[in-house]
């Protein structure tokens, strides 16, 4: 099953990480963007195959569409880690 991770819940995460990190979220359309790619679909069909497959993609766009003032590699690993301990659930 692929878990739903919503921009939402992308941004009390990226709240926890920026106050531990001293950065502060400087796109928020990244972190839509991130949970859309996710959880893509076309005609229906999911995008990706496998759980591992959507948190890869997740990571993809929170490391090239930068979220955060800074670290945001390390917000990536963090997000695709949440999403598949969310897909072991």
């Amino acid at each position: 099953m692929t878990p739903t991770l919503a921009p939402e819940q992308l941004l009390l995460i990226a709240r926890e990480f920026c106050a531990l990190y001293n950065v502060r979220i400087s796109n928020f359309s990244a972190l839509v963007a991130a949970s859309a790619a996710a959880h893509a679909r076309i005609e229906g069909l999911p995008v990706h195959g496998s759980p591992r497959a959507a948190a890869h993609a997740l990571g993809e766009v929170l490391s090239k569409v930068e979220a955060l003032s800074g670290h945001n590699r390390e917000f990536a690993a963090l997000c695709e880690r949440v999403f598949l301990a969310l897909a072991q659930d």
